[in-house]
């Protein structure tokens, strides 16, 4: 049998040139560049000297019970804190056991939380 001698077309090759330049053009155009960049810088966008400064630890905590409208009334805080707040919008263990855990998370110790509501005491510890 005779091998039959691949042909050549013009045709071919212009329309694999026309949609590899064509692809090309797109990845280019989707490029980012700094004149093309909307986003916002990332030293504009952090105060460092404010990050740095924020409280950590147990004082973080304490902040933390003074944003949510606890009342502290004994502070041991490494071992145990006693708080207060007249009424809770949800069931009080549930509470006090999300405060340890939260006291535990920033504190990173084991910490005794105890409730005090006008339903009475709630002791919870994060374990």
């Amino acid at each position: 049998m005779r091998k039959k001698k691949k042909e050549f077309s013009f045709k071919d090759l212009i329309r694999k040139s026309a949609w590899a330049f064509l692809i090309a053009t797109i990845l280019v155009l989707l490029t980012p560049t700094p004149d093309k960049d909307t986003s916002e810088k990332l030293d504009d966008r952090i105060d460092w000297n404010s990050f740095y400064s924020k409280p950590k630890g147990n004082e973080a905590f304490l902040k933390y019970l003074e944003n949510q409208g606890y009342s502290i009334t004994k502070n041991q805080l490494p071992l145990l804190i006693e708080i207060e707040k007249k009424q809770v919008d949800r069931n009080p263990n549930d509470v006090v056991k999300e405060l340890a855990e939260i006291a535990h998370r920033m504190t990173g110790k084991s910490v005794k939380v105890i409730l005090q509501t006008w339903g009475g005491k709630y002791i919870a510890e994060y374990q």
